[in-house]
């Protein structure tokens, strides 16, 4: 789309998706104003989505929070897009932690100081 030959992104986005059809994400938003999920990927890992509405640009948008050590969050102005951005981030999260293992970690290489 912007010319750039390194597809890693827009390849997490491909694999990216979420267990929860969009009805139900929308139900849970006009009830409570938000949607959480719980998602564990590996043993005691596990994943917190959010999504609701918040005002931007004096408009509706939907805000996205995934986090799971890492944290990501943006503001999306369909809900279609919030759940790709939120399957996209779930993907990274997985990725960051095989390739360079989770932030509180002492650095790349250890655990601990």
């Amino acid at each position: 789309m912007f010319g750039s030959k390194d597809r890693f992104l827009a390849d997490l986005v491909q694999k990216g998706y979420l267990n929860t059809p969009k009805s139900e994400i929308l139900q849970a938003i006009a009830e409570s104003g938000n949607w959480q999920e719980f998602e564990e990927w590996r043993i005691s890992t596990i994943t917190e989505f959010n999504i609701g509405t918040e005002k931007f640009q004096n408009e509706d948008w939907f805000r996205v929070i995934v986090k799971c050590d890492y944290e990501f969050s943006c503001v999306c102005p369909t809900i279609e897009r919030a759940i790709e951005m939120a399957g996209m981030y779930q993907q990274l999260i997985m990725n960051l932690f095989t390739q360079v293992g989770w932030p509180s970690w002492a650095s790349i290489s250890s655990v601990k100081p």
